[in-house]
């Protein structure tokens, strides 16, 4: 009996033991839970502060700047995208740049060079983009810059035209930041199948958008590769002289010599530039384009200057005698069309210019091109554009 009264205050110590043994880790966990969530609640605490210091950095840096290295190496500092509201162009035809780069429309834009208007009220970019139409004008003709007119809009940034240094003087002094787009007389090859990536190229540039247009140049450059494949299967006696005029002034033709685009487009398209002698815009004699006598005749007039084929084809220039040149006994004289812009000049069009040109100039080699179908898959594409039965006849006018 001894033992069993032992034994049964054994068991019930333990027992009590067991007990408060219980209560002692329930009372522990309850202070763990606790701990746990003042923890998780100075954790939440904490990454809500990271997370506004964040999107305080990053609200910091839309709103600042970024360097750009524009075509004349000029190191600017241009307000990140979130700020750019307001935009000038001054004497550079890069308004239809700006369109294609914004695919289908020109936005902030408030000011560019007042006799652009002109050229885009005959052109596709009026539709595509009409409030091009209501813009301020800053620069009047194509030289005179009217910098109080530019401050009066307070652009955020001002593209300009790199060749010309008298403004680039003027607007730097202005304090706004000016970005230099190449055009001739640059550094760089004037050639419109490069001068057109290189104008997209430096706009990502200035809005922060790095590789934007990469799909825009992959369908440009599958076009070219097609032409330029087209024309590499012509035999060199198939190949026609040509020539590209410019304008006519005061009874003096200019014409497009070594080195403009004008002379690219031919060298794209494999013929001999008979005017490849000259340099630049050069101003030669009739006398001279009689000697020259080229097979095929492209007349930059639409939109720009106001020679056209007719008057080349009718003989309506006055003073000369244009018939005997074998392009106009041949019929082969092309007016330059207006798609986005003037064709000969850099614009987004550039590998349809190639494609228009080349259906010109070798129309048996090319009477099975699908140009009206690149055409318009290109616009619609690109531009986001359906262009009309009547737009396409005004841009190709094949013959």
């Amino acid at each position: 009996m001894r033992h069993n009264k032992w034994t049964s205050a054994a068991v019930i110590l333990a027992a009590s033991l067991a007990i408060s043994a219980c209560g002692s880790n329930a009372g522990a966990k309850e202070t763990t839970a606790a701990e746990n969530v003042q923890t998780q609640a100075a954790e939440t605490e904490s990454s809500a502060a990271a997370g506004t210091e964040a999107a305080d950095t990053e609200q910091a840096d839309a709103e600042g700047t970024h360097e750009v290295v524009d075509h004349a190496g000029n190191h600017v500092q241009v307000p990140n995208e979130i700020q750019i509201h307001r935009v000038v162009i001054d004497q550079i035809p890069i308004l239809s740049m700006y369109m294609a780069y914004f695919e289908g429309s020109a936005p902030n834009i408030v000011g560019y060079c007042g006799s652009f208007k002109d050229t885009i009220s005959e052109t596709v970019l009026k539709n595509i983009a009409p409030e091009l139409m209501e813009s301020s004008e800053t620069v009047y003709a194509q030289s005179d810059l009217n910098i109080e007119e530019i401050m009066r809009l307070q652009p955020d940034v001002i593209l300009y035209n790199a060749n010309n240094k008298e403004h680039a003087k003027v607007l730097e002094s202005s304090g706004i930041p000016a970005v230099a787009f190449a055009t001739v007389g640059s550094d760089s090859p004037a050639d419109p199948l490069g001068r057109y990536k290189q104008w997209l190229s430096l706009l990502e540039d200035v809005f922060g958008e790095d590789g934007k247009m990469d799909a825009f140049f992959e369908k440009g450059d599958a076009i070219v590769a097609d032409v330029e494949g087209r024309i590499a299967k012509i035999p060199e006696d198939e190949r026609p002289t040509a020539m590209i005029l410019y304008k006519v002034n005061d009874g003096v033709p200019q014409v497009a010599g070594k080195g403009i685009f004008g002379d690219y487009w031919l060298q794209h398209l494999g013929v001999k530039n008979v005017a490849e002698e000259a340099q630049g815009f050069a101003q030669v004699s009739f006398e001279q384009i009689y000697d020259w006598n080229p097979e095929v005749m492209f007349v930059n007039g639409p939109g720009l200057f106001k020679v056209t084929e007719t008057d080349i084809l009718e003989n309506k220039i006055e003073g000369v005698d244009l018939s005997t040149i074998q392009a106009v006994k041949d019929g082969r004289v092309y007016d330059t069309t207006l798609g986005m812009w003037n064709w000969f000049t850099p614009n987004p069009d550039a590998p349809l210019v190639l494609a228009w040109l080349a259906c010109n100039t070798y129309p048996e080699q090319f009477v099975d091109y699908p140009l009206e179908d690149t055409i318009r898959d290109y616009y619609k594409e690109c531009y986001g554009y359906e262009v009309t039965d009547e737009e396409l006849e005004e841009m190709i006018h094949l013959r």
